[in-house]
């Protein structure tokens, strides 16, 4: 049976350990992500921290950068549009100590050329629980993405969260700024100007002449520049997934990934008169959970 599933990205590693019902019973969480993983050795960090939930003849399931060309076993891209069905019969299986190690594939696409890795399986478990056609994914790259009956249509992935990061601490243009305080009506500023604003790259330069000029305080830089960059980036988000999203549109955009930086967003996309909704924070957990009943032989306890 499935024992557990890893979502293993870049900088976090989290677990979950299932009953014979395909239910949470217990749950793992450590900044042990694949690039902190002296040598590769992988196997000996999975085991460090889940050894006491396995037995022979296990599965596990492993979803993220764990499954990249930098992780442990890379497997290949299934290309969109594309189902969970598809994933997982494209997933590379390895065993180990008599455990079966199940690596599940991103997700890519080849015009416009984009790839993702982990995101794809919570995107199926939050469609799995509430039924999207558009669904965004804040973080260090957004996702966009458009869904249709169970099945990732295509996707955009844009920078935003990377961008930010340069930005404020290895460039002139954000260096500057005194502390990372949040100020609403900065980022409420910065969103508008970033969203209506045909010449963004031209607008990053403000954060440094604002504070020169003393037209912005040095401790609104933070907000602001995010407000400059989640605005353009709901900006070409709109435009690329082909959506009339404003107004009296009833296509909602649904939110998934962390509790913070959804309510970010969903700040912003209120500004812009844009119907937007959280959906679940740990959307991964249906994902795994719809794995476990498409497999072979799987009957939920009564």
């Amino acid at each position: 049976m499935i024992r557990a599933g890893i979502d293993w990205g870049s900088s976090s590693f989290r677990a979950y350990q299932f009953d014979r019902s395909a239910e949470v019973v217990e749950s793992i969480s450590a900044d042990i992500g694949i690039k902190f993983i002296a040598n590769g050795n992988f196997e000996a960090a999975l085991f460090e921290q889940i050894a006491e939930w396995l037995h022979p003849g296990d599965q596990v399931l492993l979803s993220g950068m764990i499954t990249s060309r930098n992780g442990w076993t890379e497997t290949p891209y299934v290309e969109c549009p594309a189902n969970l069905e598809l994933v997982l019969r494209s997933a590379v299986r390895k065993s180990i100590k008599g455990i079966e190690l199940i690596f599940l594939p991103g997700l890519c696409q080849q015009n416009p050329l984009d790839v993702m890795r982990g995101e794809e399986i919570q995107l199926f478990g939050a469609e799995s629980v509430q039924p999207t056609r558009l669904a965004v994914m804040p973080g260090t790259h957004s996702k966009w993405a458009t869904i249709d009956s169970g099945e990732i249509v295509e996707f955009h992935t844009i920078a935003t969260g990377e961008l930010f990061d340069v930005l404020l601490k290895h460039t002139l243009i954000g260096n500057l700024y005194t502390d990372e305080s949040w100020e609403e009506d900065a980022f409420a500023e910065g969103v508008q100007r970033g969203f209506h604003s045909r010449h963004i790259i031209r607008e990053l330069f403000t954060c440094r002449a604002g504070i020169l000029l003393k037209q912005l305080p040095a401790s609104s830089v933070f907000s602001y520049l995010s407000g400059l960059l989640i605005g353009n980036e709901i900006r070409e988000g709109s435009e690329l997934t082909a959506l009339n999203l404003q107004g009296d549109s009833t296509e909602a955009i649904t939110l998934i990934g962390s509790a913070s930086l959804c309510h970010r967003y969903l700040s912003a996309f209120t500004q812009l008169d844009i119907n937007a909704k959280i959906g679940l924070e740990d959307a991964v957990v249906p994902g795994f959970k719809k794995i476990i009943s498409m497999l072979p032989n799987f009957v939920w306890d009564q």
